[in-house]
């Protein structure tokens, strides 16, 4: 996950070390865009450290990636006093005057060690999830005062924000997240190989969705989907990659397969485990299927873009802000097989479009989600902040 080697290389000297703050015991698309950009900073010259949890995924593979660690013993939420001295020293001892947390439960003790440091460091937010309802009362509002940024990675964030908090407007600010772009775009697999690699018909048509195998995720409606496309003469095949969700207590996958069959889909629908080398799994693909019924922001989605592949999103979310309906994708509303049904055939019937729509996406996605992008406006946020 360390940047290519078209990445800028600094022309002077960091003079101090950026710190991020993430005690999640996840491993899941929050920890690892935490280590991308931890990573990518690295790589640009930066010093980096992250205090975690030993045994987490994150801590495991940043210090693998060879990013300085330091352990912090408690997650306890509010008032670990202990624990945010010991915080507060560490980033005097490291020299971070950036510190970035990711994960809504690291704020307080955040803001506890800013407060013990004699505020030391700048303190900047960096949100991936929804921030839920109102937060107007006395205690957010104060912890929010002790940011001196918060980050968005699109514009609807900043209005709910705006919306649900007493945050000054001032202190937000927006910025994508990023990709290494190369390997889907420069470094692209061929269709024919990438789908000799995964054992799929190599002349079939092929819609794919990419996510954990969860109700959530919407694998069931693009199957009933595609019973649709076959009763409109359209013999297409599904490729639906991705692991099942951990103590999955509904038994998802197997609701899958049995839809499969019910919908006498067998042949057609190939599961997949989740793959280390997705390039290939989008090379593989006619169509993308983006079926979430709201994802937040959708790394799948712009994966695909940048892999120049026509992309159906469902319109909820931050999806909307990633696919513009009939410009760069076509959009349909979440669970809705007939709809999306229709978005398939669609394509499938105009290759004109599909390919405007690919291509758009792919330029999109070049000029708006580069991680080199990502890293030039987090930098100038970290100069513009004193």
């Amino acid at each position: 996950m360390s940047a290519d080697a078209n990445s800028p290389q600094p022309t002077t000297n960091r003079d101090y070390s950026i710190g991020f703050l993430c005690a999640s015991a996840s491993w899941g698309g929050l920890e690892m865009n935490v280590l991308r950009l931890a990573l990518w900073l690295k790589d640009r010259g930066w010093k980096v450290i992250l205090y975690g949890q030993k045994g987490t995924g994150l801590f495991e593979n940043a210090e693998a990636g060879g990013i300085s660690v330091r352990h912090l013993n408690s997650t306890f939420k509010y008032g670990d006093l202990v624990n945010a001295r010991r915080l507060a020293r560490y980033v005097k001892q490291d020299n971070v005057q950036r510190l970035i947390i990711n994960y809504g439960k690291d704020l307080f003790l955040a803001v506890l060690a800013k407060i013990f440091s004699g505020r030391f460091f700048k303190l900047l937010m960096q949100q991936h999830l929804h921030v839920g309802g109102a937060k107007k009362d006395l205690f957010h509002t104060w912890e929010y005062r002790h940011l001196d940024a918060w980050i968005v990675p699109l514009p609807m964030f900043a209005d709910r924000l705006k919306l649900n908090t007493r945050l000054d407007p001032a202190k937000i600010h927006i910025i994508p997240f990023g990709l290494e772009l190369d390997r889907f775009t420069r470094r692209r697999p061929d269709r024919m190989g990438a789908r000799r690699r995964l054992n799929l018909p190599e002349e079939a048509i092929m819609a794919g969705i990419v996510g954990r195998l969860d109700v959530k995720k919407g694998q069931d409606v693009l199957i009933r989907a595609g019973r649709l496309v076959h009763e409109a003469g359209c013999p297409l095949h599904l490729l639906i990659v991705g692991d099942r969700t951990a103590n999955d207590p509904e038994g998802f996958f197997e609701l899958l397969e049995t839809l499969t069959e019910q919908l006498e889909l067998k042949p057609f629908v190939h599961f997949r485990p989740h793959q280390a080398d997705v390039e290939r799994i989008y090379a593989a693909m006619d169509i993308f299927v983006l079926a979430s019924h709201s994802e937040t922001y959708g790394m799948v989605t712009i994966e695909a873009m940048a892999s120049r592949c026509p992309v159906i999103g469902t319109a909820g979310g931050g999806t909307v802000q990633i696919i513009e309906d009939g410009v760069n994708g076509l959009l349909v509303p979440p669970q809705h097989d007939r709809k999306l049904a229709e978005a398939i055939l669609k394509l499938v019937n105009d290759s004109n479009l599909a390919e405007r729509l690919a291509s758009q996406a792919e330029s999109d996605a070049i000029s708006r989600y580069s991680h080199l992008r990502q890293v030039d406006l987090l930098e100038g946020l970290f100069e513009s902040l004193g």
